[in-house]
């Protein structure tokens, strides 16, 4: 059975606040949409948004894979899992 990828306290505490942040962007888009701002603003802050997205993404698989290599390196029998989980989950970003 594969060892399940969870994070510590400290990341998932950083990577809630950052989707905090990404929500008050979204927000902020929502309302520049009822006021009709003009595309191309819009379009910048859904850039800058998505672009907050991947990088939360990122954040949590380099937390993921950290956890694998060290599992790997204590010798745990499940870390084999645990990276090909993680590998999984990388394509499923593409």
């Amino acid at each position: 059975m594969a060892t399940p990828l969870k994070v510590g306290q400290e990341v998932t505490e950083a990577l809630v606040a950052r989707l905090r942040r990404i929500e008050g962007q979204v927000r902020g888009l929502q309302r520049m949409l009822e006021e009709g701002r003009d595309c191309a603003e819009v379009a910048q802050q859904l850039a800058a948004t998505r672009a907050a997205l991947d990088r939360v993404a990122m954040d949590l698989l380099a937390a993921g894979l950290e956890q694998c290599v060290r599992l790997e390196v204590e010798g745990k029998p499940h870390a084999q899992g645990a990276l090909r989980k993680l590998q999984r989950t990388l394509l499923m970003l593409r």
